[in-house]
């Protein structure tokens, strides 16, 4: 696959170089997009801001999952080993929890009985700055 990368990029690159899209079709080898599992993995909200006086995000949180074949699948917090909750022959499902944290989460989404991540999504927590600081020296200042 990096040989063909190399390929392309060199062919786009060299002065009077004409690359056919024959030339550039993806080798034998390698999988197509349709050959993918499609597995759409959500979770709202995706955002936490924590003001001045607040010390630890409590959200309701939802996560959602679709795929278009049965799957069994299970979703885990990034910090934890057990799952939060397991599907099993599912085609879709949604999970709403509390979620309790002062940090950034990382969710997952993993087949049942390979452990293989499937998705990744991420809670962000972001702290609202304190206060304003005037600026040390004026914007026309050079020195």
């Amino acid at each position: 696959m990096q040989r063909w990368i190399a390929q392309a990029f060199l062919a786009a690159q060299l002065p009077g170089s004409i690359a056919f899209a024959s030339d550039l079709a993806l080798p034998p080898s390698s999988s197509s997009p349709s050959d993918l599992p499609l597995i759409a993995f959500s979770i709202k909200p995706k955002l936490c801001v924590l003001s001045a006086e607040e010390e630890t995000c409590h959200d309701e949180l939802q996560v959602t999952w679709r795929a278009p074949e049965q799957r069994s699948l299970c979703l885990y917090q990034a910090d934890k080993t057990e799952p939060l909750q397991c599907w099993q022959g599912e085609t879709q499902g949604t999970y709403t929890f509390e979620l309790n944290t002062r940090a950034s989460t990382d969710f997952q989404l993993r087949e049942a009985e390979t452990d293989e991540a499937l998705g990744d999504q991420r809670f962000h927590v972001v702290y609202q700055d304190k206060k304003f600081r005037r600026a040390r020296r004026n914007p026309w200042s050079f020195f």
